[in-house]
């Protein structure tokens, strides 16, 4: 393994590689790169050429700030990788905002991954402030029944 460089450019084939190494479903080539283009701000691992992590935020430059895509190939993990990028994205939102803002980021966890955010100082859902949190999936064009 060479030195570890973080960037901040990825492929869409990049993105749907890395996806699928960590069991996770391949997107388009087009919706890869339309999540890409749309993030506010992404972080590239990588050993060489080679894409070997990645991360993206969206941030509204207000206070919210949702955290997606923590991938660290699995060779690569337990090395501090996760964790660089992780804390890259929470400082590009933290210096693209005014002093005094205070910024919540939110992310959800991969299955029995939750310890690994914890260990950055997220809290599990619920607990004494927030409800339990919640997501859906939908296919685009599909409207339901008539």
């Amino acid at each position: 393994m060479n030195k570890i460089i973080f960037g901040e450019d990825m492929t869409g084939i990049e993105y749907n590689e890395l996806r699928v190494a960590v069991g996770w479903q391949a997107l388009t080539e087009q919706q890869a790169i339309r999540g890409l283009d749309h993030s506010t701000f992404i972080t590239v691992a990588r050993d060489g050429e080679k894409a070997v992590g990645m991360g993206r935020v969206l941030f509204d430059f207000g206070y919210t700030a949702y955290i997606a895509d923590i991938i660290v190939l699995p060779e690569y993990q337990r090395k501090g990788i996760g964790e660089s990028i992780v804390r890259t994205l929470m400082k590009k939102v933290i210096d693209s905002s005014q002093a005094g803002d205070r910024i919540m980021f939110a992310l959800n966890s991969a299955k029995k991954r939750e310890c690994f955010y914890e260990n950055l100082g997220f809290l599990k859902r619920p607990n004494d402030f927030d409800g339990h949190g919640m997501s859906v999936w939908v296919t685009a064009g599909d409207h339901g029944t008539d």
